[in-house]
């Protein structure tokens, strides 16, 4: 069995008058051979973004049963149950005209006793270190990815562009959507790290890697992850979960 341990921090932003963002984490692999991570950032510049968020996790959290009892595949529960949100939210926007653009980012990760599953939409981000190095698993949907895409920026550059917060994809957005899966065997030692924006919009990858290489507890890397973001200036909403987890009993679950 894959064992595990895992911290997640959120802090409102200094230009928010609440937290947008939502996590969850549903730890179940000692009973279920299954865990469950997410965060979810709603979108700014519109109101209602921690609407959209909670509605994400509170419905992902809700079917997260359902998938065990039915063995029903992981990508057709995700998309599933992305679709089921997807919908709810556009409703709820429908007939509650205060909320014209509610809608969320959202990256997850699933473990499934010796794999794992990351999926996501927006530009909240997923990312893994192993002992083959680190690196981000997902893709942004922004307009500044597409120009890292075409060779036109470095990835460091996403972080100085104008206009970098402009998503091309969120939950609510459209009846349509895309859905980015991903799926790999998990290895002897791996370390995940799902976050919002407000981390990677303002601490590069570089120190990003080195705070999680410190041989720390889960927290002191979490806390040191948001200090850092707080100190290279971020005024955005910041939530963090790090994921650490080898296959042998040198980790006790929690």
């Amino acid at each position: 069995m894959f064992n595990l341990e895992y911290w997640s921090v959120s802090k409102k932003g200094t230009n928010h008058t609440k937290n947008e963002d939502s996590t969850l984490a549903l730890n179940k692999l000692k009973d279920l051979n299954l865990a469950l991570f997410m965060v979810c950032d709603g979108v700014g510049g519109y109101p209602g973004g921690d609407i959209a968020s909670q509605k994400i996790v509170s419905t992902f959290s809700n079917k997260f049963y359902s998938m065990v009892d039915n063995s029903q595949n992981i990508e057709d529960f995700t998309r599933a149950t992305v679709a089921e949100v997807n919908k709810e939210i556009m409703e709820f926007a429908s007939v509650n005209l205060q909320y014209p653009r509610l809608s969320s980012t959202l990256v997850g990760l699933i473990i499934d006793d010796e794999d794992y599953h990351a999926f996501s939409i927006g530009d909240s981000r997923i990312y893994k270190r192993d002992k083959t190095g680190f690196r981000q698993i997902n893709e942004d949907d922004s307009k500044v990815w597409g120009l890292f895409k075409s060779g036109l920026i470095s990835k460091r550059e996403i972080m100085t562009q104008e206009g970098k917060n402009k998503i091309t994809a969120a939950v609510g957005f459209s009846k349509d959507f895309e859905l980015h899966q991903y799926s790999a065997k998990l290895k002897d030692y791996n370390q995940f790290i799902l976050c919002s924006d407000g981390l990677t919009d303002f601490v590069s990858e570089g120190d990003i890697e080195k705070i999680l290489s410190q041989e720390i507890s889960v927290r002191e890397r979490c806390e040191l992850l948001l200090n850092k973001a707080l100190d290279c200036g971020s005024d955005d909403d910041i939530t963090i979960i790090v994921i650490e987890g080898t296959q042998d009993s040198q980790f006790e679950t929690v």
